[in-house]
């Protein structure tokens, strides 16, 4: 029953979101998805943090369904438990050029594969 219940919660999104690289629970999309779509009635909304798109997507569906914009901000080098020699450090974002993380093209993916291109503003 109860897992009855979680899934007619699930959000509609445009795309697989477990396909998405991101730490974040289902229920706290969820809530943000909810969030965004009381704030996005008012005008723009500003995401602070956005790693590879998983949470903006959430955001983002609920802005786009309102006509609002989604500003993600994020300098997508990743957080100190990203970086090399770390506990969360994931390969394939690191970026040897700058001996950092670099999860921005993987962020334009997400949006263009989710359709929000033209809602979310990074």
């Amino acid at each position: 029953m109860a897992e009855n219940q979680e899934k007619a919660r699930a959000v509609d999104l445009p795309i697989d979101i477990e396909s998405i690289k991101g730490f974040m629970d289902p229920a706290e999309g969820r809530a943000l998805n909810e969030a965004a779509a009381e704030a996005s009635r008012m005008g723009p909304v500003l995401e602070i943090g956005s790693y590879c798109g998983k949470s903006t997507v959430y955001m983002g569906v609920a802005c786009q369904r309102n006509g609002a914009v989604l500003y993600a901000l994020d300098h997508h080098y990743g957080s100190e438990e990203n970086q090399k020699g770390w506990e969360h450090h994931d390969d394939a974002l690191y970026d040897a050029e700058t001996d950092r993380l670099n999860t921005f093209p993987l962020f334009r993916r997400t949006m263009r594969m989710a359709g929000l291109e033209d809602t979310v503003v990074p």
